[in-house]
């Protein structure tokens, strides 16, 4: 054996060896001072009671993600009413012809030109 493997099977003898186990008396000292220390913890402070509304607009995080989602509902809505030429050549390559379905019976009364 080289003695860095002497020196690996002392370090593995003394990793072998039982843990040690701090005293009764350190034990309830430290005991003790938990219990103090909760004794002196101050009482939580309830939030106060949110709607809602309030609960939804914190867990999509807040107002600055609140007011992505509104550009990004807007600009969709826009693309969707009315797509620019290229998105429809797009999905007339892809899918094949597109079908156009009026908002009414006739498109006369919608106002819409296309």
């Amino acid at each position: 054996m080289t003695t860095d493997d002497k020196m690996l099977e002392a370090a593995f003898a003394q990793a072998r060896t039982p843990d040690i186990m701090p005293s009764e008396a350190a034990l309830d000292r430290i005991m003790m001072d938990a219990d103090s220390v909760l004794a002196e913890a101050a009482p939580v402070a309830s939030r106060p009671k949110q709607g809602f509304g309030a609960l939804i607009l914190e867990a999509i995080g807040g107002w600055p993600s609140f007011s992505g989602l509104a550009a990004a509902t807007v600009a969709g809505l826009w693309i969707g009413v009315s797509p620019p030429a290229a998105l429809t050549d797009l999905s007339a390559g892809i899918w094949g012809a597109t079908i156009e379905v009026p908002l009414l019976e006739s498109d006369m009364f919608a106002g819409l030109e296309g």
